[in-house]
C-alpha cells in the first residue's frame, strides 16, 4: 500500500523558461554566445548555489565574473534569473488536491531549488504549497538529486517504507537513484500518464 508520494517541483507542478534569462543575460555577454565550458561551469555554480553553499551576492558576482555580464545590477540579474519560474501546471496542481483529499497518504515535494527561486515562488501565492506535508529543499539541506542523501533523507521524512512510496520525477537521473534505494518511481511526461500510472497503483480510481 502506498503511503507517501514525493512529487519533484520544476518540470512537474512548475513550469521552467529559461529564454527570458538567456536574453537577459546570456546574450548580453560580452563573450556573445559563451562557449559550452563556460555555460556548464555557470550551471555547476548554479547546482552550489542550489545546496545553499553560497549566498544571493556570492552566485551574482560570480555569474558576473564567469559571463562577463558585470554591468548588471544585482536586482536586474535576481529578476531574469527568477523569470526561469514560468508559472504552474494547473491539472496537475487538480490532481494533487484530488490525491490530497485521501488523508492515508502523506505528500511531500522534492525539489532542486535556490534560495531566490523559492522565495519568488512564495510570492507568487500559488497557493498549491498548501497540500504539502512536508518540503525537502536542496538549499535547505545542502544536497541535490540525484545524490543518493537526499532519498535517504527523503524516506526518513515520509515516515514510511522505500517500497511504500511513490516517487514522480522528470529528470531520470533522479529516478535511476530513487530506484536504487527501492523507492516506486513514474517517470513524468504528462498529466495523462501520471494519472494512468496513479491509477495502476490504486491512488486514483476509474
Amino acid at each position: 500500500m502506498v503511503k507517501a508520494i514525493i512529487f519533484d517541483l520544476g518540470g512537474v507542478i512548475v513550469d521552467l523558461d529559461f529564454s527570458n534569462f538567456y536574453n537577459s543575460i546570456i546574450t548580453q555577454s560580452p563573450l556573445n554566445k559563451p562557449q559550452t565550458q563556460i555555460i556548464l561551469e555557470f550551471f555547476r555554480q548554479s547546482d552550489i548555489y542550489h545546496q545553499g553553499l553560497i549566498g544571493d551576492e556570492e552566485f551574482y558576482h560570480l555569474a558576473c565574473d564567469l559571463l562577463q555580464v558585470c554591468e548588471l545590477d544585482q536586482k536586474n540579474f535576481f529578476k531574469a534569473f527568477n523569470s526561469i519560474i514560468a508559472g504552474f501546471n494547473p491539472e496537475i496542481v487538480k490532481l494533487i488536491k484530488t490525491i490530497k483529499q485521501n488523508k492515508r497518504i502523506k505528500l511531500l515535494c522534492l525539489s532542486n531549488i535556490n534560495s531566490s527561486h523559492w522565495e519568488y515562488l512564495i510570492s507568487k501565492k500559488w497557493g498549491f504549497l498548501k497540500y504539502f506535508d512536508e518540503f525537502i529543499l536542496s538549499h535547505e539541506v545542502h544536497v541535490t538529486k540525484p545524490t543518493k542523501k537526499i532519498f535517504e533523507y527523503s524516506i526518513e521524512k515520509a515516515g514510511c517504507k522505500p517500497e511504500e512510496i511513490v516517487f514522480i520525477d522528470d529528470g531520470m537521473n533522479n529516478i535511476l537513484t530513487a530506484r536504487e534505494l527501492g523507492i516506486i518511481c513514474i517517470k513524468f511526461l504528462d498529466k495523462e500518464d501520471l494519472v494512468k500510472e496513479l491509477k495502476k497503483l490504486e491512488i486514483l480510481q476509474d
